[in-house]
């Protein structure tokens, strides 16, 4: 089966995801924060494309069940609930409820109409239950990173390697590897021993660090921490109980 990988959003086309179940990765932040809501018990959470959209969409909500919740450049926007760190999103703030989620680049990406089988959202923190859904399904899967701002991210990368690695550690002669996953897990073999190190001097992580998100990146950084599968599904992310 073909395992394909592409490091930013603007690498592939709609019809070459088209019956394919696309991973989309997003370590810092929104891919992470998402876990941690939804295994803290929201209900659902809406990506929005921008703050604009997100403000929009929000206008038409219960706002008694309903959280506006995202960043720009990193930083909680004005009026807005809750911003883009995982800590925020405990089951105090956001148990039972419905979340607008709007981020610099997960949530543009998320927010995309992509004609999947299925998404699937991952970081490092539920890499393994990405990794076991996929290889029980036997549908070929596409690994789209979100990327900084439309370049490549090396933590998105990493991730991706981690998805190729497990995939190919219990089925080595299934996959049929694209240039960008062999490129992934390259990645992954060298820097998959210290994710903390990788994540924190990676471009963005180093941002987030000079804006006094320190502790954050640890949290990214926690491999399978999070056991929760989180399913987009027709502009709506939920945990899966399959």
């Amino acid at each position: 089966m073909k395992l394909d990988c592409y490091f930013t959003p603007s690498e592939v086309t709609e019809a070459s995801l088209k019956g394919r179940v696309v991973v989309i990765i997003d370590v810092l932040r929104s891919c992470t924060t998402i876990a941690y809501a939804l295994l803290n018990g929201a209900e659902k959470i809406i990506p929005a494309g921008t703050v604009e959209a997100a403000t929009k969409l929000m206008s038409s909500l219960d706002r008694e069940s309903t959280l506006l919740c995202g960043e720009r450049d990193g930083k909680k926007v004005s009026g807005f609930d809750l911003g883009n760190s995982p800590l925020e999103y405990t089951r105090e703030a956001v148990a039972g409820k419905t979340l607008v989620f709007a981020s610099n680049n997960g949530t543009k990406l998320m927010s995309r109409a992509i004609k999947a089988e299925e998404q699937l959202v991952c970081s490092f923190v539920n890499v393994g239950q990405v990794v076991a859904t996929l290889g029980s399904q036997g549908v070929e899967p596409v690994i789209l990173c979100s990327g900084t701002s439309g370049r490549f991210s090396l933590e998105d990368s990493v991730c991706a390697g981690m998805v190729a690695h497990g995939l190919e550690k219990t089925h080595a002669d299934a996959w049929e590897l694209n240039d960008g996953a062999k490129a992934a897990l390259a990645l992954y073999e060298k820097w998959g021993g210290d994710i903390y190190g990788m994540v924190s001097g990676s471009s963005h992580g180093k941002f987030l660090l000079e804006l006094g998100f320190g502790l954050d990146l640890e949290v990214c950084s926690r491999v399978d921490s999070v056991p929760v599968l989180c399913v987009l599904k027709e502009g709506r992310i939920t945990a899966s109980h399959q």
